[in-house]
């Protein structure tokens, strides 16, 4: 196999999409996702935080996956991403390696199912001077584009019936970048604390 000529944060091919049902929501299961561009660093950055949460987690999570951003290769100043839902497939405890050869997208499919979280590209704020993007950083684009995947994401399948317990999530913040669990189960817990102040 030929070494890789890609650098870490360039941006991936689309992954191959996914023929299987789309995972869903279904009541008392606890989740949470990690937001990353679709990029080497980003999705195996991704895969080793959705390990090191699941080890740390109080709780046990039913359910947990990678949410990637694609924009253009090149683009310095996106004004939309393809956002997508890895389900891995691995239960090591060891993230993938990088990829060995130049065939990118067989990688992707290897990491486990991938699905389109939206149908269509979702809108970035933009500005009119074309080196913005380059000029703010990564960290500040992930700060505008992880909300909007996270509001993708509860638009996917039927998580809009899930409770976010991460809405006002920053990248920079610890923990989780989307993590939902059951409104009813929501409810109770704040009803027990209300009865309890009175």
């Amino acid at each position: 196999m030929s070494s890789i000529m890609i650098e870490p944060g360039t941006m991936l091919p689309a992954p191959p999409l996914s023929r299987k049902p789309v995972p869903a929501y279904s009541a008392g299961k606890l989740g949470f996702a990690e937001v990353k561009p679709h990029n080497v660093r980003g999705v195996l950055a991704g895969l080793k935080s959705i390990q090191k949460h699941k080890a740390e987690a109080k709780q046990p999570y039913q359910q947990a996956f990678l949410l990637t951003y694609r924009h253009q290769p090149g683009d310095l100043a996106p004004r939309a991403v393809m956002p997508y839902l890895l389900v891995p497939t691995t239960t090591s405890t060891t993230p993938p390696a990088r990829p060995a050869d130049k065939d990118l997208v067989a990688w992707l499919g290897r990491l486990g199912d991938w699905y389109a979280l939206s149908p269509a590209p979702l809108a970035l704020p933009a500005h009119a001077e074309p080196r913005w993007g380059r000029d703010v950083g990564p960290v500040v684009r992930g700060s505008m584009v992880e909300p909007l995947v996270r509001y993708a994401f509860y638009r996917f399948s039927n998580y809009r019936d899930a409770y976010d317990l991460t809405p006002k999530k920053q990248p920079q913040q610890k923990g989780a970048d989307v993590a939902w669990k059951e409104i009813a189960e929501y409810l109770y817990e704040l009803a027990s604390e209300l009865g309890s102040v009175g």
